[in-house]
């Protein structure tokens, strides 16, 4: 992981959102859900089964997705530990923080969980909070489609109607893709990470969760036969790209449209020339979580107002 503020504070995130704690990004199995009530026998996100006996009544999240999936599945009063990253909502904040991109197993183990739900990590962590006699879920959506898959193997963890908050959450990334589908014209659209290297500048890829999100929104991402799922690309090749929208994170570690706008050579990008230099919630856009629709249609919104006023 570089050093550079912005890029620390994405990837941090990130590996508690999409991906392992190595940072790499990989296709996953879908998650199987066999019928329940307790006990339910579930198949998680790495392909391990996994039974709950009876409905678990203290929890712990390491992933902020996977808080906001148990608030919004009614479970909030239930989580007694989450990573420090889990803002979302706000209440979440409140809980015992056990640790961030590394998990502190004593704070787990202490809060006595019923369930620790997480996401993946490439360094032994499930497998220590397995060794503690902790019963462990994995949970790892990495694209929209796991999303609706994600909360409906959650309701099925915790005894709650996971099915219901899927159903509303496809709906309403299905109305998003009806109304894209009425145009053809897919403007190029250029999502920044991390220019603190001004040669080797972050952008999201093929595999990556916002990369669905550029293309549900009906744009066509410039990096999308890119290598990996957060490459990295050079000045010359973003100006050789021309991209009509820039989209950039509102935070305070990221450019601001003011700064992009003022890089040298890049006043000849289309994005620049007509003002389509646009700023997002990265807590909406970089969680693959029940708010999902709700980040479509905001970058949707961007790539094509016409269409959403």
């Amino acid at each position: 992981m570089r050093p550079h503020a912005r890029l620390v504070s994405f990837l941090a995130v990130l590996i508690l959102t999409l991906a392992s704690c190595g940072g790499a990004v990989s296709l996953t199995p879908s998650p199987s859900v066999t019928a329940s009530p307790f006990p339910a026998a579930l198949t998680d996100f790495q392909n391990r089964s996994v039974t709950i006996p009876a409905r678990p009544e203290r929890l712990v999240s390491i992933g902020p997705s996977i808080t906001a999936f148990l608030f919004a599945l009614g479970a909030g009063p239930r989580v007694v530990g989450v990573d420090d990253f889990s803002d979302e909502p706000a209440e979440a904040a409140t809980r015992e923080h056990v640790g961030g991109i590394k998990v502190n197993f004593e704070k787990v183990v202490a809060l006595k969980p019923d369930l620790v739900f997480s996401v993946k990590f490439s360094d032994g962590t499930i497998e220590k909070l397995q060794s503690a006699s902790l019963n462990v879920l994995v949970v790892d959506p990495q694209s929209v489609s796991d999303v609706a898959k994600t909360a409906t193997l959650l309701g099925k963890a915790i005894g709650s109607d996971g099915e219901a908050l899927a159903h509303s959450i496809q709906q309403r990334v299905d109305a998003v893709r009806t109304k894209i589908a009425t145009t053809t014209t897919r403007p190029r659209v250029y999502h920044e990470i991390d220019a603190s290297d001004p040669a080797k500048i972050f952008t999201v890829g093929p595999g990556s969760y916002i990369n669905d999100l550029i293309d549900i929104a009906g744009g066509a991402n410039i990096a999308a036969r890119a290598a990996s799922a957060y490459p990295q690309l050079s000045a010359e090749e973003i100006l050789r790209s021309d991209p009509e929208i820039i989209v950039l994170a509102a935070d305070a570690y990221s450019s601001k449209p003011g700064d992009v706008a003022a890089r040298q050579g890049w006043s000849i990008i289309a994005a620049v020339k007509n003002n389509r230099i646009f700023t997002i919630d990265p807590n909406l856009i970089n969680r693959p979580g029940p708010r999902v629709g709700e980040a479509a249609e905001a970058y949707a919104k961007l790539v094509h107002p016409e269409l959403f006023r």
